[in-house]
């Protein structure tokens, strides 16, 4: 999927390198059929076909039908199925389809869009290398492009896992803390780099289906910590489309534990997530010149 992908295994025995060579062996798995990079994918194929019945495997049925969920969940804010670069706005009606014929599944695209997982399909893959090979370790982290990140058992050394915070802004260039959790899924989606202003910004490599253009927002990076991959990836960029005010409600309309980095140098937290996140030393003071650090809401 254009990333790399990072397997941690904690356990005393033998088992811990077959633990690691499943996860991986999971994530080849979702590569080989989800991604827009390889010609031979289910996606790819669907893309070069347009309005023609393409045979589908499992990974893409299922990652289908979350998708479409949350294409319904968000009313359209997030969508995996976009609009050609010269389309405009696409509708709102279902633009990827599904049938079953026994146990074969096909699937077809609506002429004029184009069909790219991305986030949603790394935090799947997350999900299914921790759940496969989370038997055989006392405790395992799958970290697909360090912005989808699935967990379980125990860590090394801790009650918790801890998940580190990249900053999004170019005038804090370390890692600004911390969310910790006994498990899940956590997924992060935004950018790097980010000049503080108290305009928006252009979130290029994020496209707002209901526009077909790049995401306008007062958001540049969105976390949210859920037992689904899916669900977090869908909800984070939803919320980093719609920006600060309709992000948090979405977040909180649907029991999300978010964290939001704002354009203006806010990190905003739900209720439930604020007792999780810990920052840096030091990072407060940087931000406070643009607004409390934390908010919880």
């Amino acid at each position: 999927m254009g990333t790399t992908v990072h397997v941690c295994v904690v356990d005393d025995h033998e088992d811990a390198g077959l633990a690691a060579g499943i996860a991986h062996a999971a994530v080849a798995e979702v590569d080989a059929a989800l991604s827009r990079f390889r010609p031979t994918s289910d996606v790819a194929r669907l893309n070069a076909a347009p309005g023609r019945w393409v045979p589908a495997g499992e990974h893409l049925v299922a990652v289908a039908e979350a998708a479409e969920d949350y294409r319904r969940l968000t009313r359209g804010v997030f969508d995996a199925t976009l609009p050609a670069a010269d389309a405009g706005a696409a509708d709102a009606l279902p633009r990827l389809h599904l049938r079953r014929d026994g146990d074969r599944w096909s699937a077809r695209l609506e002429p004029g869009c184009r069909l790219d997982f991305g986030g949603i399909a790394k935090g799947y893959a997350a999900d299914l290398a921790r759940d496969r090979c989370a038997a055989r370790a006392s405790g395992v982290l799958v970290s697909v492009g360090t912005s989808s990140v699935a967990l379980a058992g125990r860590p090394p050394r801790r009650a918790a896992w801890r998940i580190a915070l990249s900053s999004p802004w170019d005038a804090v260039t370390e890692t600004l803390g911390y969310v910790e959790t006994p498990g899940g899924s956590f997924s992060m989606s935004g950018a790097r780099g980010v000049r503080m202003s108290s305009a928006p910004m252009v979130a290029a490599h994020v496209v707002d289906p209901r526009t077909g253009r790049p995401a306008r927002t007062d958001v540049c990076a969105v976390g949210v910590l859920a037992a689904d991959g899916m669900r977090g990836e869908a909800l984070s960029t939803a919320a980093l489309v719609l920006g600060r005010e309709q992000g948090m409600t979405l977040c909180r309309e649907h029991g999300a534990e978010a964290l939001m980095m704002t354009v203006g140098g806010e990190i905003l937290a739900t209720a439930a997530l604020a007792p999780r996140l810990s920052l840096r030393a030091g990072v407060p003071d940087m931000l406070r010149r643009h607004r409390r650090p934390i908010v919880e809401g």
